[in-house]
């Protein structure tokens, strides 16, 4: 009954991991044609679904002491060490451990990818709106010699939508 258990709520993690690596999928793309709407909706999905899985962290962990309890291993024993116990018993338990990692991974370089974008598209932003303050900073004034001379004027404060 434990590893039945035990085989549930693996299978939840795996499918919460699977949704949060389809998210990221969609965050990459959204980042990528910058639909800033698209990327505030993925982000409040991924906050909900952050909630789902520490809501489900509580019931892993007890399946999981529960399991190595039953193999003879310390209950903070790891997925890792109760697959390769569980292993040569009959059952899912080392398979969804190998699929978990494999989403795991997935997710990571996913993250990594829409970190990396979302660095490049903020240093664009921040690069732009520099370049913008300057030109809006100086202004150009007809001087007494017959033509413009650049002045540099106060700090002007730029509308964050500008």
């Amino acid at each position: 009954m434990v590893m039945k258990t035990l085989t549930d709520v693996l299978t939840t993690q795996l499918r919460l991991l699977e949704e949060l690596c389809a998210l990221l999928d969609r965050e990459t793309t959204e980042l990528v044609n910058v639909n800033l709407d698209g990327m505030a909706e993925i982000n409040r999905q991924k906050e909900e679904l952050a909630g789902r899985i520490e809501n489900h962290a509580a019931p892993f962990r007890a399946a999981l002491a529960a399991a190595a309890i039953e193999l003879g291993l310390p209950t903070e024993a790891t997925l890792g060490s109760v697959a390769a116990v569980a292993g040569s018993r009959k059952g899912d338990i080392p398979r969804l451990h190998r699929e978990l990692q494999a989403a795991a991974e997935r997710t990571k370089e996913l993250a990594g990818l829409n970190r990396d974008i979302a660095e490049r598209f903020a240093a664009t932003v921040t690069t732009t709106l520099d370049f913008l303050t300057r030109v809006i900073n100086q202004s150009n004034v007809y001087g007494a010699s017959g033509g413009y001379q650049q002045r540099q004027t106060g700090p002007v404060i730029i509308n964050r939508e500008a």
